[in-house]
């Protein structure tokens, strides 16, 4: 929301004569000025001659030309680099040009260091949460030891625990309403084995680019949950702290980022995650993954690309991750998922779904609507499932271009 007023932020000469600080700081009305005329309007502007411009406002001495550039992010003005000279006609073409650079410069800096100040404050927030909810757990569990009359209680307090941790990861899930807007034609099957799990789904917009990936951390439950917090942060850092936006580049800086925060522990921690990330530019899609792959149906086959044999976390030969470049036609369609659905024990023998049905199935699938598809890949689940325990978390994403 805009301000009513514009306030002198930096000045160079008599101005400021010690440090930052500003003598006498303008304020102008929004609107008021050719700076505030700037900020109105978003357009650069450049006066040749002030003493005929009934915009003009005197600073600290007048000026006989003046240059204004607006600082623009996602199309709204940030403030206004103004300058003055005692000269008519002194600033050119050339000028603005410079001024306009040096903006856009500014503009990235500022949009940058609000993106990490609030990346920062998001991260100590959820780390907190963690915190407080590992030290409620185990005092709980030491509460369970003492009477047997307690227990049921106490195990109404930890489902409530575990719920709550459950609003904190559904928190850094992507919104509905954003993946409808990024991925049109889409849809999410998503399903826990648990109240919280392991498995994620992860979604990001960069440079005109559309990010997305579906995680598998090591385990289910509560310690397959919190490893995806760190590894959705390590994600989210990668993209817009480091501003990586090549799928195997941003591989690479999450696995430094997620082996920096097991280390800070000083103890040894094997966990981590597999992934596929996808990024989606028109019809350019680029690809990489960590022991998950993607499939690409196209004219009735699936194409297959796989990632590279090497989890985020912890290994012990690790190389930069690969990055795939595929050009997509209109129709195509892209999937992709982690092994929960294809590991699951059901049918009449008790036997895993296993990975030939799986394509069976999308293949069966693919000329319906995302929201049919959907339907029938979870129908099929349940009536394989029947009454048998799920084993592990389920999500599967699936493109239409």
């Amino acid at each position: 929301m805009m301000t009513e007023f514009l306030s002198q932020r930096a000045a160079h000469g008599p101005k400021n004569p010690i440090d930052l600080d500003i003598k006498n700081p303008i304020k102008l009305k929004i609107g008021q000025g050719i700076v505030g005329n700037v900020v109105l309007t978003g357009v650069p502007e450049i006066v040749s001659d002030t003493s005929i411009c009934e915009r003009y406002v005197i600073d600290d001495s007048a000026g006989m030309s003046e240059i204004a550039v607006p600082i623009i992010s996602e199309g709204k003005v940030l403030g206004v680099i103004d300058s003055e000279h005692p000269d008519k006609d002194f600033y050119t073409k050339e000028d603005l040009r410079i001024l306009i650079t040096i903006a856009s410069m500014a503009s990235f800096k500022l949009v940058q260091a609000r993106v990490q100040q609030e990346l920062l404050q998001h991260r100590d927030h959820l780390e907190n949460l963690v915190e407080v909810q590992t030290m409620e757990l185990r005092s709980t569990i030491d509460q369970l030891q003492h009477s047997n009359f307690e227990k049921e209680n106490l195990l109404v307090e930890i489902t409530d625990s575990i719920t709550y941790a459950k609003n904190i990861q559904t928190a850094i899930l992507p919104s509905k309403k954003n993946v409808k807007r990024l991925l049109r034609e889409s849809f999410i099957y998503y399903k826990p084995k648990d109240i919280v799990a392991g498995d994620f789904y992860w979604l990001q917009e960069r440079n005109n680019k559309v990010l997305f990936a579906v995680a598998d951390c090591t385990g289910h439950g509560v310690p397959g949950a919190m490893i995806s917090v760190v590894c959705n942060n390590a994600l989210n850092r990668s993209v817009r702290e480091y501003g990586v936006t090549e799928p195997g580049k941003i591989l690479d800086k999450t696995r430094e980022i997620v082996k920096e925060e097991f280390e800070k522990s000083g103890t040894e921690v094997n966990d981590g995650m597999d992934i596929a990330l996808c990024s989606l530019e028109g019809n350019q899609l680029e690809y990489a993954g960590a022991r998950i792959p993607i499939w690409i149906i196209r004219d009735g086959e699936i194409i297959e690309i796989k990632g590279d044999r090497q989890p985020i976390g912890k290994y012990g030969s690790q190389k930069p991750y690969t990055t795939h470049t595929f050009n997509l036609q209109e129709g195509d369609l892209i999937y992709i998922f982690s092994d929960g659905f294809v590991d699951q024990f059901g049918g009449e023998k008790g036997k895993k779904f296993k990975i030939q049905p799986f394509r069976d199935l999308l293949l069966s699938v693919q000329e319906n609507n995302m929201y049919d598809q959907k339907t029938m890949i979870y129908k099929t689940f349940e009536d394989w499932k029947g009454d048998l325990e799920q084993i592990d978390d389920i999500c599967v994403i699936g493109v239409r271009i």
